[in-house]
């Protein structure tokens, strides 16, 4: 792909949804897939980057848009030899309309779109460059979402996070629970989100971040309720 691809602007009607969506400037960032005669079936296939979101195109006339401060996204990266093999992201709107886009797959399950409350789903474009506009997303959604979610369980809420829920007080695994004063280390080692007290004893119970809605916003969360509000790395991002 190259640079004037990664530039063309969208599409009449992707801006009309853009704007009717509330999804402000788009980047100048538009994303397609390689070329090559194996991707022949996901010719056409665009994804614009907005300020506010971004908009998922097709030539069959598939249009969706996915802004920062509904969305929920989920993650699956696996990498060989320490190369990122799949980065497949499932972006899911208030609504339950959700869609695949990156490459590589991953496989779920009808019990967990329903514990998802997915409703209908699309096996969307391996679009090229997920290191690109995969980190924006979680970027926007951390940025967008994070404030509201601070100041629900600042309230006395409980905010659920697929397998975790969090409080005021700790965070709840299916099984365990422990007080933020108890949690020493929060990593994410393994594609797995653990939680580790003092002595290194596993406290709430490990999760795959692919099993995680917004999980860099979770991460986030939980590192702010630590008691670590400052930044944890680029516009405040975990990992």
């Amino acid at each position: 792909m190259d640079d004037q691809l990664l530039s063309e602007p969208p599409t009449a009607s992707a801006a009309a949804l853009a704007r009717q969506r509330g999804l402000g400037e788009w980047t100048g960032r538009t994303y397609a897939t390689n070329q090559g005669w194996r991707y022949r079936k996901w010719q056409g296939w665009r994804l614009y980057v907005y300020a506010g979101g971004v908009i998922v195109t097709a030539p069959d006339g598939y249009e969706a848009a996915y802004d920062w401060g509904t969305t929920r996204v989920l993650q699956y990266r696996r990498s060989v030899n320490g190369a990122l093999r799949d980065a497949r992201y499932t972006l899911i709107d208030p609504s339950g309309n959700a869609v695949n886009i990156g490459p590589g797959m991953r496989g779920m399950l009808n019990k967990e779109k329903q514990r998802l409350g997915i409703t209908s789903m699309v096996n969307g474009a391996p679009f090229s460059y997920p290191g690109d506009w995969g980190d924006p997303i979680e970027r926007g959604i951390t940025r967008a979402q994070l404030p509201g979610v601070v100041e629900r369980i600042q309230r006395g809420g409980t905010v659920e996070f697929g397998p975790y829920k969090a409080d005021r007080n700790g965070l709840a695994s299916k099984k365990r629970t422990a007080t933020w004063a108890e949690i020493d280390q929060i990593r994410v080692y393994d594609g797995m989100a653990r939680f580790w007290a003092s002595d290194n004893r596993t406290l709430v119970d490990s999760q795959f971040t692919h099993d995680i809605p917004n999980v860099n916003l979770f991460l986030n969360l939980c590192h702010y309720l630590k008691g670590r509000p400052e930044p944890l790395g680029q516009d405040g991002i975990v990992f």
